[in-house]
């Protein structure tokens, strides 16, 4: 009996042996399982930031493509917030003047000489069919402004811009500073050619130019006759208020009339002072 007890004491202890190991084992699978649960969640938020990150940063680079690959870190506005700067223009790249015509059939001939030339600067700038021999910048060769081809040749920007063929023009920097633009100079030749074509000839435009000068002469007369007008009513004003100022009536020999019971003086001027007595 002592030995069946003491073996019934045995098989109990080690059944709760057992069964602490097991209620331990189950709990530390419990918090396995919550580690790695909360670890796949963490990964999963990591991976849609990073996903969410890499589109922004290439919608950014869709829009700005070349601000994207070349232009610096965005500056920092003091607040913590970053500053997308606009990137440069980039500079407009100078033009190779064009090889000359080596073949010589091909070459224009001068409209002045009647030479057959490879290459000069009217010809390569303006298309116009003259050799750097012939070439006078103080006479139908010179280049001038665009307000001056409008207001000389009596043209407008539709006769410059859009009248077929289209004038060629050279843009130099402007004298009178860097915010009004560049300018505009063309072909004084280019430029009477396109006004004798819009006016019809030579002799219209010269018919048109007269016509204006006229009305610009009896507009500026209109003008100066009004102003003397207005001048002399401002004198004749302050001389007869300066009259009135200074003088005094000189009444003559008084009258009464006995009708109405009163007395009458007249001036000189022709003011005429009625009054009673008593």
């Amino acid at each position: 009996m002592a030995f069946t007890e003491t073996s019934n004491v045995f098989d109990q202890d080690t059944m709760a042996s057992v069964e602490t190991k097991e209620v331990s084992h189950t709990e530390g699978d419990a918090a396995a399982a919550t580690a790695q649960q909360l670890s796949a969640a963490q990964r999963a938020r990591i991976e849609r930031n990073r996903l969410l990150a890499r589109q922004r940063r290439e919608a950014r680079l869709v829009q700005r493509p070349t601000e994207a690959r070349a232009a610096p870190p965005p500056a920092d506005s003091g607040g913590g917030f970053l500053l997308d700067e606009p990137a440069p223009a980039p500079p407009p790249r100078a033009r190779a003047p064009p090889a000359p015509i080596q073949d010589p059939a091909e070459r224009p001939s001068c409209l002045d000489c009647e030479q057959r030339f490879p290459q000069s600067y009217l010809f390569d700038t303006f298309g116009y069919n003259v050799c750097d021999e012939c070439r006078d910048d103080d006479g139908a060769h010179e280049l001038i402004t665009r307000t001056e081809a409008k207001n000389t040749y009596l043209l407008k920007d539709c006769d410059l811009d859009l009248r077929p063929p289209l004038l060629r023009f050279v843009r130099r920097r402007n004298p009178h500073g860097s915010r009004l633009g560049d300018m505009r100079l063309y072909l004084r030749a280019q430029v009477e050619a396109r006004a004798h074509e819009a006016w019809g000839s030579a002799e219209e435009l010269q018919a048109e130019r007269s016509r204006r000068e006229e009305a610009r002469a009896r507009s500026k007369h209109t003008a100066t006759a009004r102003r003397l007008r207005a001048l002399r009513m401002d004198v004749r004003s302050s001389l007869f208020a300066a009259k009135r100022a200074t003088h005094e009536h000189e009444f003559g020999a008084e009258q009464y009339d006995a009708d109405r019971d009163q007395y009458s003086r007249t001036c000189a001027c022709g003011h005429v002072e009625t009054y009673e007595k008593m």
